[in-house]
C-alpha cells in the first residue's frame, strides 16, 4: 500500500463525522472518570493526588464541551485542530493515569483511544506517528516519575516499554485500516459514479430515441418512457393512463398480442395522428400477462418507401402505355377536327364530330395525369412559411386562369411546415379549382375560402379549402380519393387521387369534413418543423 494512498486521499473519509463521534466519546469519559473524582471510594483505581486526576478528567469535559457547544466540529477537523486535540487528549490522560497504588491500572488504556482515532483522523502519517511517540514519552515519563517517588512495581520500565511497542502498533495498525477504508470508500465512489454515468447515458439514449418506449402493466395501462413516445402517440404527460384512452388499435393490438394471437400486430394509424405507427410488444416476465414494454415506431417513411416502389413500377408500365395511347388519340382528335372543318358536313355529323373531339380531350386529360403519376419523383422537403406561401398560391392561381375567381383566407400558422413546395402547390391549385367550380356550379359565383390552423401538442398545420358548393354525399366521401372514381361527366377522377398521393410522398394527410356552418371543406394536414430546427 503506498503512502500517498494512506495519506493524502485519507480528505475523502468524512472526518467530520468521525471527529464529532470521537468528541462524544472524550464527553463520556471525562464525564465518567469527573464522577469517580468526586465519589472515590478507596477503590485503588485513583491516586493520591486526586487533584491530577479531577484536572484530567476535566479537561476532557471542558474541551469537548466547547467544541460540541461553542463550535462546529468542522472547524476542528484541520490537521493543526485535530493534532492539538489530540496533544490535549494525551496530556488528560497523563495526569489521570497516575497511579501511585497501581502501575497497572487500566486508565493508562486511554492512550491506546487517542493514538487510534489520530491514525484515523491525521491525514498525514508523519503526524499520526508522531502523536504515537509523543504518548509513548509521556507514558514513559509518567512511569519515572512514578518511580522516583518509589511506587513502581517491579519491571515497571519493562512493562512501560511494552506498552509503548503496543502504542506504535496500535498507530500502525489504525493507519492501516484508515488507508484501506479509503481505497474501498474510493472504489465505491468510482463504481457509484460510473453507475451514475451510465444511467445518465441510457436516460439520454432513452430519451433520444427515436422509437417511442412505453411500459405496458398487468392491467393494460400505458406509461410514456421517452418523448418519442408521447411525440407519436400525441400524449401531453409521462402519466399512466388505460390504452383504450390512449388509442383503442392499441389496445387492440395489445389484447392480441396477450392472448397469444399475434407475436408481431400490424401497423395502425391512431385516431389522433396522421402517421402510421409499428407497435412491438416484449414481455419483462416470462408469461404475456405480467408487465410488458412497448416500442412504437413511426413506419411512414416506410410506408412511403414502398408507395414509392408501388408508384415506380406502376410509372414505368403505366407511362408505357400512356404513350402508346397519346399518339394514336392525338391523331384521331385531329383528323376529326379536320372533318369538322368541312363545309359540306351536316350539322349532326358535325354534332358527333365534336362529341369525339370532347372525349378525346378527356382520354388525354387522363393520360396526362397517368404520366404525371409516372413521372412523380421525391419530395424536396424544405420549410415553408404558410403566412407567406399561402397568398402567393393564391395569386399564381388567378393569374393563369382565365376567369378570375374570389379568394380570401384567414388564420396563421405559428412554426413552418415542412414539404415539396412545388407539389403542395400542384395539391392546392387542384382543391382551390374543384372548390371554385362547385361553388360556380351551385352560386354562379367562383369563390373558394382558406383557412390556416394548428395544433401544438399534434404538431400540426391544418390548411382547409372550403366552396360553396353541394358537398359530398355521405355514401361517397369513403370513395374520395379513389383512383378513376368522380361523380362529374366530364371527370377523370384522379385529380384527388393525384393529391392524396402527393400528401403522402410529403408526410401529409388530406381528408374531407364539413365545418361547423355546413360547407364542404378539404383540409391538408403538414407537419411543423420542430422548434429544436428553427
Amino acid at each position: 500500500m503506498s503512502e500517498d494512498t494512506s495519506l493524502g486521499d485519507k480528505d475523502t473519509i468524512d472526518r467530520t463525522q468521525v471527529f464529532a463521534v470521537y468528541n462524544v466519546y472524550r464527553l463520556v469519559i471525562g464525564s465518567v472518570l469527573f464522577a469517580l473524582t468526586l465519589s472515590d471510594t478507596g477503590s485503588g483505581l485513583l491516586s493520591d493526588d486526586i487533584a491530577l486526576q479531577t484536572t484530567g478528567a476535566g479537561i476532557f469535559v471542558i474541551s469537548s464541551l466547547i467544541i460540541a457547544l461553542l463550535g462546529s466540529p468542522s472547524k476542528f477537523t484541520t490537521e493543526t485542530g485535530i493534532f492539538g486535540v489530540m496533544m490535549m487528549d494525551v496530556v488528560a490522560t497523563t495526569l489521570v493515569a497516575d497511579p501511585s497504588t497501581s502501575l497497572t491500572s487500566g486508565f493508562t488504556a486511554l492512550y491506546l483511544v487517542t493514538v487510534a482515532a489520530a491514525s484515523m483522523l491525521l491525514a498525514s502519517r508523519q503526524l499520526a506517528t508522531l502523536v504515537a511517540a509523543l504518548t509513548v514519552l509521556a507514558m514513559l515519563a509518567d512511569t519515572l516519575f512514578i518511580m522516583s517517588r518509589g511506587g513502581a512495581e517491579t519491571g515497571g520500565l519493562l512493562y512501560a516499554g511494552l506498552r509503548g511497542l503496543l502504542v506504535f502498533l496500535v498507530s500502525w495498525l489504525g493507519q492501516l485500516a484508515s488507508a484501506t477504508l479509503v481505497q474501498a470508500e474510493q472504489r465505491a465512489e468510482v463504481a457509484t459514479s460510473q453507475a451514475r454515468r451510465l444511467k445518465l447515458f441510457n436516460d439520454e439514449i432513452v430519451e433520444h430515441m427515436q422509437t417511442g418506449i412505453l411500459l405496458v402493466t398487468p392491467k393494460n395501462s400505458l406509461k410514456p418512457v421517452n418523448s418519442a413516445a408521447k411525440d407519436l402517440l400525441m400524449l401531453e404527460s409521462n402519466s399512466e393512463r388505460p390504452a383504450q384512452l390512449v388509442d383503442p388499435q392499441l389496445a387492440m393490438a395489445l389484447e392480441e398480442w396477450r392472448g397469444g394471437d399475434t407475436l408481431m400486430p400490424a401497423p395502425f394509424k391512431p385516431d389522433r395522428g396522421h402517421r402510421t405507427l409499428l407497435p412491438r410488444f416484449t414481455t419483462l416476465e416470462t408469461g404475456r400477462d405480467g408487465d410488458a414494454i412497448l416500442f412504437i415506431d413511426d413506419y411512414t417513411p416506410m410506408t412511403q418507401f414502398a408507395q414509392s416502389l408501388k408508384l415506380n413500377s406502376l410509372g414505368r408500365l403505366t407511362g408505357s402505355i400512356a404513350h402508346e395511347i397519346r399518339n394514336p388519340l392525338a391523331a384521331v382528335s385531329n383528323a376529326v377536327q379536320l372533318l369538322a372543318e368541312n363545309d359540306t358536313m351536316s350539322e349532326g355529323d358535325r354534332e358527333l364530330a365534336n362529341i369525339i373531339v370532347r372525349n378525346t380531350k378527356r382520354m388525354n386529360d387522363t393520360v396526362n395525369n397517368v404520366l404525371e403519376l409516372s413521372r412523380r419523383v421525391p419530395p424536396n422537403l424544405e420549410a415553408i412559411d404558410v403566412n407567406q406561401w399561402i397568398p402567393s398560391v393564391m395569386h399564381e392561381f388567378n393569374e393563369a386562369s382565365s376567369e378570375k375567381a374570389a379568394l380570401a383566407y384567414t388564420g396563421s400558422c405559428a412554426w413552418p411546415i415542412l414539404g415539396d413546395k412545388s407539389q403542395l402547390k400542384r395539391v392546392l391549385d387542384n382543391l382551390i379549382d374543384n372548390a371554385v367550380r362547385h361553388s360556380q356550379d351551385k352560386t354562379g359565383e367562383r369563390t373558394a375560402d382558406l383557412h390556416i390552423g394548428q395544433s401544438v401538442v399534434q404538431r400540426l398545420c391544418f390548411i382547409d379549402v372550403i366552396d360553396n358548393g353541394e358537398g359530398v354525399a355521405e355514401n361517397d366521401q369513403s370513395r374520395l380519393f379513389e383512383p378513376f372514381y368522380t361523380t362529374r361527366p366530364d371527370g377523370t377522377g384522379l385529380g384527388l387521387y393525384l393529391c392524396k398521393e402527393l400528401c403522402e410522398s410529403n408526410g401529409a394527410e388530406i381528408s374531407y369534413r364539413r365545418t361547423h356552418d355546413g360547407r364542404s371543406s378539404f383540409r391538408l394536414s403538414l407537419r411543423m418543423q420542430s422548434r429544436d430546427a428553427q
